[in-house]
């Protein structure tokens, strides 16, 4: 997994016209601390950047003090506005006109669609060079917004608008190769809110269809009942599954975390379905594994206080969005495997 957080620059003086000199304001220059205190716990390997001065000035100073030299990478400049119009009336006109046809233009201006092509190479090549690797890039508003529709095309003119004024801003993407698993979007002055739950979309798709994934989740049958885990600072009960951790294929990430989840020993496991959650500051990418028991061991003393079987989904369970979705579509698929005789006993 290869993980980017892209920094969007902190605010800049609009005065200055020239657009690879434009300096950051005070508090521009105030508010990229706010960056180097975010960064400081990431174990981040590698610094890059538009060579654009603002974005520069973003993330110079968690590389000073993390003794990193700052790549620029020109494949990551911003898009290249032509004319001389007036920021106020004619900017969000002019880009709305643009998300709505990546191929139309200004004048000597730059399409949208250019600026992705532009910024999706560029990062695609980072992507290669730093495999593996935790890595920040300083990058702008519509160039990182280019970026994100290319991963998640949901993302459009009002998504713009809601982190126009973010400056700084951040989002965090995991690679696996150059397919993104997922990504979180975070308002640096904002840091520990909490996402709406209550907008939490799940859709489902064959297995091997996303490509790239973050989790994991396991719905495990033993004797004939489902497992259920319940975690020791918590009371209510949740499926084993949890986070692909680097290096682990999903049918590592799915064997390890049953094993510690609920000491399972002797088993079959097949993927059967691809899952995204989609919040609006979030989305993440992961693949469903059934899993047959044959054999319960001792639970290793991690995260679980207990294991406990069940003939159906518990009426109370963590991400009770989520998890629910996710048992419907498995519920369907034993039973069209089932033997015409065995249906009825899967959909109980």
């Amino acid at each position: 997994m290869t993980t980017v957080y892209f920094i969007r620059h902190a605010e800049s003086d609009i005065s200055v016209r020239d657009a690879r000199m434009r300096p950051l304001t005070e508090k521009g220059l105030a508010d990229r601390h706010l960056v180097t205190a975010f960064l400081r716990d990431k174990r981040i390997d590698a610094v890059l950047s538009s060579p654009y001065k603002r974005a520069v000035d973003t993330v110079s100073c968690f590389a000073k003090e993390y003794g990193f030299t700052i790549e620029t990478v020109e494949g990551f400049t911003e898009r290249r506005r032509g004319g001389d119009w007036d920021t106020e009336t004619e900017f969000y006109p002019l880009i709305k006109r643009q998300w709505a046809d990546f191929s139309y233009t200004y004048s000597d201006g730059e399409r949208l669609a250019d600026v992705q092509t532009r910024n999706i190479a560029a990062l695609k090549d980072v992507l290669i060079r730093y495999a593996g690797k935790n890595i920040v890039i300083g990058t702008h508003g519509i160039a990182l917004s280019t970026i994100i529709n290319y991963y998640d095309p949901s993302y459009g003119f009002d998504d713009f608008m809601a982190m126009v004024n973010l400056t700084p801003w951040v989002v965090r993407m995991d690679f696996q190769g150059t397919d993104c698993a997922g990504m979180v979007k975070t308002d640096l002055f904002q840091p520990l809110k909490e996402p709406d739950d209550s907008l939490c979309e799940v859709n489902t798709a064959d297995p091997g269809t996303l490509k790239a994934y973050r989790f994991v989740v396991v719905f495990a049958r033993y004797q004939n009942q489902w497992l259920y885990c319940r975690a020791k600072e918590r009371g209510v009960f949740e499926t084993a599954g949890g986070h692909i951790e680097r290096g682990e294929t999903p049918l590592d990430a799915a064997r390890r975390e049953l094993y510690e989840e609920t000491g399972a020993l002797r088993l079959e496991m097949v993927p059967v379905f691809d899952y995204r959650v989609r919040l609006p500051s979030e989305y993440s990418n992961g693949q469903v594994f059934y899993a047959e028991v044959y054999a319960l061991g001792d639970m290793p003393d991690h995260e679980m206080a207990e294991v406990k079987p069940f003939d159906a989904m518990p009426d109370h369970m963590r991400f009770p969005k989520i998890l629910p979705a996710l048992y419907e579509r498995m519920r369907v698929w034993l039973e069209a495997r089932a033997e015409p005789g065995e249906r009825a006993k899967t959909a109980e």
